[in-house]
């Protein structure tokens, strides 16, 4: 047999290869990464905080409020951003100003990240989720123990960030 233990998958990995069908019977992970910004003396700046959690994906990273749905309770993709970024920073998004600009989903062999692999390779359905949305309040310091302190940076200065970058920026 093989190591997730699906009947299906063993009989698909012995079909022919068809690189637009969707397995769906893979489990499938949902992620998103959000993008405040705001603007300061005509300038655009995006809020940001490094990971200090050692033992957490990206340590010493910088991110915006991001997050894995819950997919014990099936969480929509979109509700998993709000919920985050509440988590995150306290920060109540507005739907009518959450502007999603990029979703993709892939096959991934490893569960929350959004690696592209051979088809037959796969063992998840990942799809990841970046949105906008206006900074209209300031962030509360909520997650001590996983994020430093939010800061601004300049979408100018980005480039001198790039590496400290989670991979999604």
């Amino acid at each position: 047999m093989n190591d997730i233990g699906n009947e299906n998958l063993f009989q698909y990995w012995n079909n022919l290869y068809n690189e637009y069908e969707i397995i769906s019977f893979l489990p499938e992970r949902k992620m998103t990464q959000l993008i405040l910004f705001t603007e300061i003396e005509n300038e655009i700046c995006i809020l940001l905080a490094q990971r200090i959690n050692p033992n957490k994906d990206f340590y010493l990273k910088l991110n915006g409020p991001r997050g894995k749905a819950i997919y014990e309770k099936n969480e929509n993709i979109d509700v998993c951003v709000i919920r985050e970024c509440f988590e995150e920073a306290e920060i109540v998004l507005r739907n009518e100003k959450l502007l999603k600009m990029f979703e993709e989903t892939c096959y991934s062999t490893k569960e929350w990240r959004a690696e592209p692999c051979l088809q037959k390779e796969a063992k998840y359905i990942v799809t990841l989720a970046i949105y906008l949305h206006p900074l209209e309040e300031l962030p509360k310091h909520t997650e001590p123990h996983t994020l430093g302190p939010w800061d601004l940076y300049k979408i100018k200065d980005l480039l001198k960030h790039r590496n400290e970058l989670v991979p999604i920026l």
